[in-house]
């Protein structure tokens, strides 16, 4: 077998918990099938049909879950909700995983907030999906139809994002809702601008104090996941200071690498493998160093002979049983030799994306991002660095503004540019 080695090197972070009020949680960690009026929830509206518990759960890189590998499965003709507590003063926040798995016929809203005790007259913050070609677009209003405000953006079917929906109790005549939806990737550790909103409520007030889910479909499309409910920005999370994580396959062996600059409850890591990147299995364990504050550096050789692409993450457990998942890293079975840098992609981009390059000699390279001006502002990569050995890099352009930049990759007398789009 021909050697083939490659290196991803990738930055991210893992979530602990923060102290925060939560309200509730719900995991779905309920055996597949059953109904969710039998675990809590209470049907309000439809006569058929009943909102199951279905597997596999969904998950997202650096959201906190709490066991379970089930959700939320619609079905159709049935409308559930939860209470809790009425909220008089302050905010709300609901979070959620959500995966449409095919598109939808028509607009409709799947989720909305309501009163404790519930009833069926003050649905307040709905939440839609409305089909847009291949993919939909998503929908916030206050309280009826007409006033839905919905995302410029279209999304991508198949694909878990995750919502947050706010209610915020100003007075008698003028609570707001606001709406963000992150993608795998994005920064949700600190309450950033909103997608949607904030919206005004106007005289539709209400003290908040249950959610529900509404069945619009006629098959199952929607799965919801990990749900949490708090009354302050439940994802202020404190994400690990920085995190590598690379792979490098030969030899009918992935070798596997991650180090952390500080770690809080950390338990261990379980190391999962995928060849579809959807379908994860868990090949391995290697034990956390708890609480610490020192550089931690961890390996894992997994003994798996690559034959095309294949995933990996790894999911972060702490002593009480919460858990993250990394961001996922690839490697792949093709060999690219000489010097050559590939264009980024994605190109554009906002606000990361992924340089892959390879060189002729064993070596020092560089590779750095320059503005239009010439003034550098990333120095993305400065190592030693092997022939035959394909390197992707990640490069967060977060603090930057929009606009054309370049990389350079250089090795001895060779360099090479490309351009890069940052449209914000």
């Amino acid at each position: 077998m021909n050697k083939k080695s490659f290196f991803f090197l990738i930055v991210m972070a893992f979530v602990v918990n923060t102290s925060f009020a939560q309200i509730l949680v719900e995991n779905f960690n309920y055996p597949a099938g059953d109904s969710l009026t039998g675990h809590g929830w209470t049907r309000h509206s439809g006569t058929s049909g009943t909102i199951l518990v279905g597997t596999p759960g969904l998950e997202f890189p650096n959201y906190i879950v709490t066991g379970g590998n089930n959700a939320l499965l619609y079905q159709n003709g049935e409308d559930i909700n939860k209470t809790f507590d009425s909220l008089t003063a302050g905010s709300v926040y609901t979070s959620m995983l959500v995966k449409l798995t095919a598109n939808i016929p028509a607009a409709g809203y799947f989720f909305h907030y309501g009163r404790n005790p519930f009833n069926t007259f003050d649905f307040r913050a709905r939440t839609w999906l409305k089909p847009d070609g291949a993919g939909y677009r998503i929908g916030l209003s206050p309280s009826g139809n007409a006033d839905t405000v919905f995302t410029t953006e279209v999304f991508n079917v198949d694909s878990t994002y995750l919502f947050v929906i706010k209610y915020t109790v100003v007075d008698a005549a003028s609570d707001s809702i606001s709406m963000w939806i992150f993608k795998p990737g994005d920064n949700f550790a600190t309450e950033v601008a909103p997608t949607i909103g904030p919206l005004s409520m106007a005289a539709a007030d209400i003290s908040p104090g249950s959610i529900a889910f509404r069945q619009f479909n006629t098959d199952q499309r929607i799965i919801v996941d990990n749900i949490q409910v708090s009354n302050s920005w439940l994802l202020n999370v404190v994400p690990v200071e920085f995190v590598s994580f690379s792979a490098t396959s030969q030899n009918g062996k992935v070798d596997l690498a991650w180090q952390t600059a500080s770690e809080t409850n950390n338990k261990g890591f379980e190391v999962e493998r995928s060849l579809d990147n959807k379908n994860f299995t868990v090949v391995g364990y290697v034990d956390g160093r708890g609480t610490t504050t020192q550089t931690s550096v961890y390996n894992f050789s997994d003994k798996f002979d690559v034959n095309g692409t294949v995933y990996y993450r790894l999911k972060q457990i702490d002593f009480d049983g919460t858990t993250a998942f990394s961001n996922t890293i690839e490697v792949e079975s093709n060999l690219i030799t000489g010097f050559e840098m590939f264009q980024n992609y994605p190109n554009p981009f906002n606000p990361s994306t992924t340089i892959k390059f390879t060189v002729a000699e064993t070596g020092m390279a560089s590779l750095k991002v320059f503005n239009v001006t010439g003034e550098l502002v990333a120095n993305l990569f400065n190592q030693t660095v092997e022939k035959g050995t394909v390197y992707t890099v990640n490069f967060d352009a977060s603090k930057l503004n929009s606009g054309v930049y370049f990389a350079q990759l250089s090795q001895g007398s060779n360099v090479k540019n490309i351009k890069l789009i940052l449209n914000k």
